[in-house]
């Protein structure tokens, strides 16, 4: 009778657990959209969803999931691939660099540094988009992706600098011109 008791507490923990580990990747999170009647408002709403980033950046463990997704690309091939695999990347830090904002106080310089490192995983996502087109490879798909993350990417931007108040600073109008270039070189992609 004991045994079979503990059986089904073996059972019950690990259907608990088997849940839970099904659950947990599953939990999206979601910007949080400012609203604005100026003229300076908020790029209008993309329907693209940012997946959510997992640690962020202010995490001890950070160095373990950079170490993992750089192990990832050594392993991709294919310039399709890799071009999905960046632009994930890019997706997650974006996201990141907002929920450091709105999550974490005084964390704005990391926040600022993390939507950069994006930028430069989507530039990377694009140059293999283009190394696929010249391969023969349809780029259709991921080029309508990657247009749509750039207007999330935009739209995130533009909700740093008013959660953050440096609208005007240096760094802000790096970030904003790089998305500028990013809107030209997306369109030779078509």
């Amino acid at each position: 009778m004991v045994s079979l008791c503990m059986n089904y507490k073996q059972i019950l923990l690990s259907l608990v657990t088997f849940s839970l580990a099904v659950y947990i990747p599953l939990v999206t999170a979601y910007a949080q959209e400012a609203s604005s009647s100026s003229a300076n408002a908020m790029p209008t709403s993309v329907d693209y969803q940012l997946p959510y980033p997992g640690l962020l950046p202010d995490n001890p463990l950070y160095f373990l999931k950079v170490f993992r997704d750089n192990l990832t690309a050594v392993f991709l091939s294919k310039p399709l691939d890799k071009a999905k695999f960046d632009l994930l990347q890019s997706d997650k830090k974006v996201e990141a660099s907002y929920l450091l904002v709105t999550q974490q106080q005084g964390k704005t310089v990391l926040a600022a540094q993390t939507f950069s490192q994006a930028q430069d995983e989507f530039a990377a996502a694009i140059t293999q988009t283009a190394n696929a087109k010249k391969q023969g490879y349809s780029v259709q798909e991921i080029s309508k992706n990657l247009e749509n993350a750039h207007q999330k990417h935009v739209q995130m931007l533009h909700a740093l600098e008013q959660q953050t108040g440096q609208k005007d600073s240096q760094t802000f109008q790096k970030m904003r011109n790089r998305e500028a270039v990013f809107t030209k070189t997306l369109m030779t992609l078509r």
